[in-house]
């Protein structure tokens, strides 16, 4: 059954597509953040970047721009789903969208070429304008 475009749910597990590594551990604190169930855990959001980025640099996924990027936008993605959730408290909306500028300050960091220089700049652009819609 599709949650919506982004997350496919079966049974209790949800799964999010933005993000190529999946397992029962990393979806679960995905589902934290983007849910806020754990809202009075502001140290989460840190928990779940990193924990992000242990898993992608201990599999044996190809650790190419693309890879990257695919990572660190799927974060992005993520966080900007939070934030624009008017049914999630205020204060998390506010906590993800403080540390959203997370996954676009490494893209920013491994963008070399234009073309990603490009979708990041649009990346921004998307954050600038949706955030004007979803006051936190």
């Amino acid at each position: 059954m599709y949650d919506n475009e982004n997350h496919l749910q079966w049974g209790l597990c949800v799964i999010f597509t933005y993000f190529e590594i999946q397992t029962t551990a990393i979806n679960s604190v995905r589902q934290k953040v983007r849910y806020a169930e754990d809202e009075d855990n502001p140290q989460l959001l840190s928990f779940w970047l990193m924990a992000e980025q242990t898993l992608f640099t201990a599999s044996d996924i190809n650790v190419s721009e693309d890879a990257r990027w695919q990572l660190y936008q799927g974060q992005f993605r993520l966080l900007l789903d939070a934030i624009c959730d008017n049914l999630l408290s205020e204060h998390w909306r506010q906590l993800c969208l403080d540390n959203i500028y997370r996954p676009l300050t490494d893209l920013n960091r491994i963008s070399q070429c234009e073309a990603s220089k490009k979708r990041l700049r649009h990346l921004w652009l998307e954050l600038n304008i949706t955030s004007q819609y979803f006051h936190c």
